[in-house]
């Protein structure tokens, strides 16, 4: 059950299971959905791409132009008539999800290149490799643009800042860096001493981005302070993929553990777990207009729900008024207080959280988790049995 704090702030119904669908052979890697929310696309390393429409019950187009593992796919902010996925082949493909389409196709680095993303407007595209550097790119006519350097290994996500001002990735050398799109520096970086970032997320106020990561845990850095304010240590496994909410108040996770765990960042605290899947969960995504969220794992299904917790909070603010130990003075005048209650980041402790006595303790919920269970498999549409499945 909720504490009285989390019923009094959020009036909520569970998430709804909506659809459960399989298409792919292997592992899906990525989701994006088209900006009308009617449509989603899933990559796969069985070195495909599928686009879903969400309103018929089994259509589906399959897109088969890679010839190796598809890491990440996006569909363009701007321009719902094209989508783009990255590949082990080292090529990056541009193509319209229509059954004649076209497709472009990018040499984008001399290794496999494991993520790429639009910018705000469709125009460009940054994607991220294995060969250390990201690329950014113009789109209409296939042109390179800069190439940024400063990771010291593999860069596994590169994702523009909802103003297309920054960009953010994470990678095998336990970093964060912000890089400036224009200048091509790296402004900042965020240093973790034990874990490796699997995929980099913006709020969508762009102030905040967050970090999963490979031993287990979410964080969350203020980027005009540069201070981590928020961390979860929630999971049992590695965590492959995050998404914040449209609303900027909940985020989605899903890790190696097998669950998707959905957390209040007004709260702090994770409120629901999602089980269903029977292998690590490896990419989730909320829709644009923030109703509908899809999950998917290495068992090949993905799962489509419904959001309802996303209701009006009494406190609309993502901001709290009790900010702990930081003052007005250490912050630009026109910024708010990080919204975390508990947590501040104290720079002379370093990074390394795990310490005893560390003020990151009180947050590894030691208390009882009071998140709500929702098991897929207990609901009338999912049978993992006859699954939805298509394009074989």
């Amino acid at each position: 059950m909720f504490s009285n704090s989390v019923l009094n702030s959020v009036k909520m119904t569970d998430p709804v299971l909506l659809r459960h669908l399989k298409g792919h052979k292997s592992k899906v890697t990525g989701i994006s959905f088209n900006q009308e929310g009617n449509r989603f696309a899933t990559s796969s390393s069985d070195n495909t791409a599928i686009v879903w429409n969400i309103n018929e019950q089994v259509r589906c187009m399959r897109f088969e132009a890679h010839t190796d593992v598809v890491n990440d796919i996006c569909w363009s902010p701007a321009n719902g008539q094209i989508v783009a996925t990255a590949s082990k082949d080292r090529t990056v493909k541009i193509w319209t999800p229509a059954l004649m389409g076209n497709c472009d196709e990018f040499r984008a680095h001399t290794s496999n290149v494991r993520s790429v993303d639009f910018d705000s407007r469709g125009r460009k595209l940054i994607t991220a490799s294995d060969d250390k550097s990201i690329k950014l790119w113009r789109v209409s006519r296939k042109h390179f643009i800069s190439s940024f350097t400063g990771h010291t290994n593999w860069v596994r996500c590169a994702r523009f800042s909802p103003d297309d001002k920054l960009i953010a990735s994470c990678g095998d050398d336990r970093t964060l860096k912000l890089f400036d799109p224009n200048s091509g520096q790296c402004v900042h970086s965020f240093v973790d001493q034990k874990g490796a970032g699997n995929k980099v997320a913006w709020h969508p106020d762009g102030s905040l981005v967050a970090i999963a990561l490979d031993n287990a845990r979410v964080k969350i850095f203020d980027i005009r302070i540069r201070k981590l304010i928020q961390y979860y240590r929630i999971f049992e496994g590695a965590v492959n993929s995050l998404d914040f909410h449209t609303s900027g108040h909940y985020m989605i996770t899903g890790s190696d553990d097998a669950a998707v765990k959905v957390i209040d960042l007004l709260e702090g605290r994770h409120i629901y777990t999602l089980t269903g899947h029977t292998g690590p969960v490896t990419a989730v995504k909320f829709s644009k207009d923030g109703q509908l969220f899809a999950t998917a794992s290495e068992d090949r299904h993905i799962m489509l729900w419904k959001v309802n917790f996303a209701s009006e909070t009494s406190d609309n603010s993502l901001y709290s008024s009790e900010c702990s130990d930081l003052q007005p003075q250490d912050a630009p005048k026109q910024l708010a207080p990080p919204f975390s209650k508990k947590l501040t980041y104290d720079e002379s402790r370093g990074t390394d959280d795990d310490d005893e006595g560390s003020r990151f303790n009180e947050n590894k919920e030691n208390h009882p988790d009071t998140s709500i269970l929702v098991d897929a498999r207990k609901t009338d549409n999912f049978h993992l049995t006859d699954a939805i499945e298509v394009c074989e």
